[in-house]
């Protein structure tokens, strides 16, 4: 993955003609939340500096270089006189912008007379403003809203021309010599690096472009707690490191996307090297505005999100294999939930051909929201998710072709339909996306189905269209007890506008003694209700000639049991268009 992403990096580095300055800026509104800036104003005749006061902006994506942001320590300051606001704002003025000017104290570092007295002449103005700047920068924090970050910076004015830190040769240089002292401190020489795998001068030993990478936990660390042999773990060369994070950065800014909600990083990986792939499809990955446009295009999604590539990328040859990161910030940490590597394009067409393949049998878009459903909360009274770890298991099975349990995915879809019947929610609509999801993964050949040869019948013809589904004797017979039943329930409540036979039914959670008793008291409820006419007669003798020829000991969960009497219920007007060929007759029936 790493490799992947480093790749990438130099690939964008090399169209783009970046240097090493463009590569470490960050861009402090990348978010979108960080909209203003609050700069603080100092104005410059000749060697003389003077306070001038303190303003608010409008954020400006061109001027990105001249903030010069990039961050810190959490504790302490960034690597130049720009900082984000968090926590206290009079704080992040004292420790993130008064706090930079101790680099002038780092003996490391040495500067030129003239840039030292500037430097500190700048560290002495905002000293002896500091009360009034923190007064200004706390009454424009609370005037704006909390969710709207805010930027905090210095502006120097000159000569009728105004000027910010990353205009200043002297800040550019300490911001570089900062991140040089920091990757040298764990650096050692004549090693091999880990991702272009060539011997280099110099290899860096504490690489942190990812968060979830850091030696300063012991569990991180080998060569017996040594940090100084800390780079065994992570070796990485000046060059790479480079390349890395601007893959990242580029991942970050133009390569994430949601999966039913859930962010991830889509990191391609070029397997002969880009420069076999052509360059639509180095497009695709590279090209900023050509992936805006992709996310803007109304497309079908199997997400279930707006902004969905997978679309386009199930066309492109297998010379890029499709690396999803599954990624979670908190604060300065960052979480992997699930890393799927190395997934091909004819994967991805496979995927969606057994999409179109469920979509026709069911007039209905499956998407993996349709599968979100069951994966989303154990209880829906719950304030967060609480399945995520399920699904997203199930979504790397999926995409690596690995087996998952038919029972397990059941009980996840009986438990939504059980909820939706009891409080009278969207049954039929749970009913259809469990059905869906069945013949989704059946298609894609993740588990096994029992499948009978039978003698053509009635009804053969209709469970026929939906493939392996229905090929037991037992499942149609359950089916087509639910079929019956439901059309009891809908005489019931027609007349009385009430249901009390769904008593029987024990929410959905029948074993087999229950459906074997359940088809004679359907049919003498029906009889009660004159209603037991020629048609329901046929449905009654093929569920029981189903389930005469399933036997005894079903050898069936209840989920299982319960789930085809659940279809049965939902596809009740296939079955009556095959009993009652006149519509007419069809209405007056149900």
């Amino acid at each position: 993955m790493l490799s992947a992403i480093k790749d990438l990096g130099e690939l964008v580095i090399h169209r783009e003609e970046k240097d090493d300055l463009d590569i470490f800026v960050e861009d402090p509104n990348a978010t979108g939340n960080y909209t203003q800036v609050i700069t603080i104003n100092i104005e410059q005749n000749g060697e003389t500096l003077r306070f001038v006061g303190v303003e608010l902006e409008d954020y400006d994506s061109q001027k990105k270089m001249r903030y010069l942001y990039r961050r810190g320590s959490a504790n302490g300051p960034d690597l130049s006189p720009t900082a984000k606001i968090s926590g206290k704002p009079a704080g992040t003025f004292e420790r993130k912008i008064l706090g930079w000017f101790r680099i002038l104290e780092d003996t490391d570092i040495s500067l030129e007379e003239r840039d030292k007295v500037f430097l500190e002449d700048i560290q002495t103005i905002l000293t002896e403003n500091a009360d009034g700047i923190k007064e200004r920068i706390v009454n424009f924090r609370e005037s704006i809203p909390k969710k709207e970050g805010l930027l905090v910076t210095l502006k120097i004015y000159h000569e009728g021309k105004s000027k910010y830190v990353g205009d200043f040769p002297v800040i550019i240089d300490l911001f570089l010599k900062q991140i040089r002292k920091k990757d040298e401190r764990f650096a050692v020489q004549q090693q091999v690096c880990s991702l272009c795998g060539n011997k280099k001068e110099t290899i860096l030993g504490n690489i942190n472009t990812y968060a979830f990478y850091t030696i300063d936990k012991p569990g991180y660390i080998i060569g017996n707690f040594d940090k100084k042999k800390a780079w065994r773990n992570f070796p990485v060369c000046a060059d790479c490191k480079l390349n890395l994070e601007e893959g990242k950065k580029h991942v970050e800014q133009n390569l994430n996307f949601r999966f039913c909600g859930i962010k991830y990083n889509l990191v391609p990986k070029f397997i002969i090297g880009y420069e076999g792939i052509s360059s639509e499809v180095i497009d695709i990955f590279t090209n900023t505005s050509k992936l805006i446009s992709l996310k803007q295009k109304r497309i079908e999604s199997i997400t279930g999100d707006e902004e969905d590539i997978l679309t386009e990328l199930k066309d492109i040859q297998d010379t890029v294999t499709l690396n999803f990161l599954f990624i979670q910030k908190m604060n300065a940490a960052e979480r992997i939930h699930l890393v799927i590597e190395d997934v091909f394009p004819s994967r991805l067409r496979k995927i969606f051909a057994s999409k179109y393949y469920t979509d026709n049998i069911y007039a209905r878009s499956f998407t993996f929201r349709t599968l979100r459903s069951f994966f989303f909360k154990s209880d829906k009274n719950k304030r967060n998710t609480d399945l995520d770890k399920y699904f997203l298991d199930i979504i790397d099975r999926v995409f690596k072709g690995r087996p998952v349990s038919y029972h397990f995915i059941l009980k996840f879809i009986m438990m939504k339909i059980r909820g939706e019947f009891v409080n009278d929610g969207y049954f039929n609509f749970a009913v259809t996306d469990g059905l869906m999801t069945i013949a989704f993964l059946k298609k894609l050949e993740l588990f096994e189905m029992e499948v009978e040869k039978m003698e053509e019948r009635v009804f053969s013809e209709m469970f026929a269209k939906y493939g392996p589904t229905f090929e037991t004797p037992l499942k149609r017979g359950l089916f087509l007890l639910g079929s019956l039943t439901e059309m009891l329930l809908r005489k019931q409540y027609s007349e009385r506008e009430a249901k009390p036979f769904i008593n029987n039914l024990k929410s959905l959670k029948m074993n087999e003694r229950d459906f074997k008793g359940l088809l004679p008291k359907v049919q003498n409820k029906l009889e009660e209700y004159n209603s037991f006419d020629k048609g329901k007669r046929l449905i009654a003798k093929e569920a029981a000639n189903y389930l005469l020829v399933s036997g005894s000991n079903w050898r069936m969960s209840v989920d299982e049991m319960n789930f085809y009497f659940a279809a049965g219920m939902n596809l009740i007007e296939e079955v009556a268009n095959i009993v009652y060929p006149d519509k007419k007759a069809m209405e007056e029936s149900l």
